[in-house]
């Protein structure tokens, strides 16, 4: 009898194990400091050694679009005037460059961070937003959003190499060191795959509705897509392309980073219901979701080289959150994973102002919150 029973026991835990539903939440998550940016700020870059944050301010126009902070205590370090209207930015190796698209004068910006000054700016399509370099920082990729192409810019040069056609609305964007470029196309509920020396193979993949923000692992075995209206992270098999793993995050999840080591995946939610952080574990894909004090709107996210601490933009607050892991729990607590799924993909509306993303509709709430609110749909920024 008593051997029956362990084996009954042992087939119900099985599935379970397989499916990776017993899990143990990450650690528990603090705010350790605030800071003032400018109006609507937007993303957050880290600099190389981790000793600065750069918050590109979408509101500010002609001015202070860039705000300088101290990583460690978030203190006002200076700014950064430019013309028209700045979206994300990106830091060359060395430091010594940042990259700014500017959604106005659709144009990306290359300004020297000693000086603060502009040394060139290279047209693009129209509406740059999200730029990632290739990993010898000899190219720099810029997603087009109204004009749905990716636009290759010798960085040594500050010259166009070519223009990629993608899928309507990319944003999200990642690059292997392979040479492989992944692009979300947020209103294609699709990724395109480039491949080859010039980029002209071209694959694409079924995303899911609202692919808006990718990170590859270090390792580049894993591609993390952070989808906006199911208020979840996916994990594509990058040899596959097929979806691993689904975990739910806070609502509408906009922008992710994953940390040097590749253990935890952090989330930016825009969405009214969490106004939170979100950071996901690849060891066993458990999540948690710590609501920020005071934050509206989660907007851009940078992950420290100690992978244990973020900077998390608040769009409507104007603010820049420091926040950090606390040290390990003791005690598991059981969460759940969504297994692989195909998800129903409805094309959504066309976004009506320049920096809108649609309305998240929420399906799964499996993550572990540190705080809960009423589910109400996010309105359009």
């Amino acid at each position: 009898m008593k051997t029956s029973r362990l084996a009954a026991f042992a087939l119900v835990l099985a599935p379970l194990a397989h499916a990776g539903s017993a899990l143990a939440k990450p650690p528990p998550v603090e705010l350790l400091h605030k800071a003032e940016a400018g109006s609507m700020p937007k993303g957050a870059a880290l600099s190389p050694d981790g000793s600065t944050v750069y918050v590109t301010n979408f509101g500010q126009k002609d001015k202070n679009n860039v705000t300088i902070l101290d990583a460690q205590t978030l203190k006002n370090k200076g700014r950064i005037d430019l013309p028209g209207n700045v979206v994300e930015s990106v830091l060359s190796a060395d430091g010594k460059t940042l990259y700014v698209s500017n959604f106005g004068r659709s144009s990306v910006a290359f300004v020297d961070v000693a000086s603060k000054r502009i040394t060139h700016e290279v047209k693009t399509d129209t509406h740059p937003k999200i730029l990632v370099l290739s990993p010898d920082g000899k190219n720099l990729f810029v997603a087009n959003w109204a004009s749905h192409s990716v636009t290759q810019i010798d960085t040594g040069s500050a010259t166009v190499v070519r223009t990629l056609q993608t899928g309507q609305q990319p944003r999200g964007m990642a690059m292997s060191r392979a040479g492989v470029l992944y692009v979300a196309n947020f209103n294609g509920a699709s990724i395109d795959v480039f491949k080859g020396h010039d980029l002209s193979q071209r694959t694409r993949v079924k995303a899911c509705t609202i692919p808006r923000h990718l990170a590859l692992s270090p390792d580049e075995k894993t591609l993390y897509v952070s989808c906006y209206m199911a208020s979840q992270v996916h994990a594509y098999d990058v040899a596959t392309m097929d979806v691993t793993h689904k975990v739910g995050v806070g609502s509408a999840p906009k922008s992710l980073e994953v940390s040097r080591d590749g253990r935890y995946v952090y989330t930016a939610d825009y969405g009214v219901e969490t106004n939170s952080v979100s950071v996901v574990d690849t060891r066993d894909y458990s999540a948690r979701t710590f609501t920020i004090p005071g934050m509206q709107r989660g907007s851009g996210v940078a992950v420290a080289p100690d992978g244990r601490h973020a900077y998390v933009t608040g769009w409507l607050d104007g603010h820049v959150y420091m926040v950090g892991l606390k040290p390990e729990p003791h005690a598991p607590v059981v969460a759940k994973v969504e297994s692989k799924k195909d998800e129903e993909t409805p094309k959504a509306e066309a976004p009506k102002a320049p920096s809108a993303e649609e309305k998240p509709v929420q399906k799964v709430a499996h993550v572990v919150r540190e705080a809960r609110a009423p589910r109400k749909p996010a309105p359009r920024k």
